[in-house]
């Protein structure tokens, strides 16, 4: 079963897959995808890449967990399903529940969503160490 959100379009108020890049309805743009960045990866592998050039701290330090399918408490992490050949996004709470924030074919729409929270979460980081300073 693919999961998939779904978005109102500002336009034509109908409901699409968030995934998609523009309403099928209307042809509006989905400005509920944010690609900004210079260097936005596209796939996993792009991403594993990005996140190894940046000089992060390992998986276990950070709880993002880049092509892994951990299954422990509090984490982010994206991988790639084999038996089903969906991509997943998801996120273990500190009860140990699995919210999946996305799973299905899009890799590129996958990967920016783990790409945008791991951004939120280095922005959120360096504010407190600032503060601390």
């Amino acid at each position: 079963m693919v999961r998939d959100m779904e978005v109102k379009c500002e336009y034509c108020g109908s409901l699409f897959s968030a995934a998609l890049t523009k309403c099928p309805n209307c042809g509006a743009q989905n400005d509920s995808i944010a690609r900004t960045a210079a260097d936005q990866p596209h796939t996993i592998d792009e991403l594993i890449e990005w996140y190894k050039s940046k000089g992060l701290p390992p998986y276990n330090v950070t709880r993002f967990f880049i092509g892994e399918n951990y299954k422990g408490e509090r984490a982010f992490g994206i991988y790639l399903d084999t038996n089903s050949g969906n991509i997943v996004v998801y996120k273990n709470t500190s009860s140990g529940k699995r919210c999946i924030h996305y799973e299905g074919n899009d890799e590129e729409y996958a990967v920016n969503e783990m790409f945008q929270r791991l951004k939120a979460e280095i922005l959120q980081q360096k504010m407190l160490n600032a503060k601390k300073k």
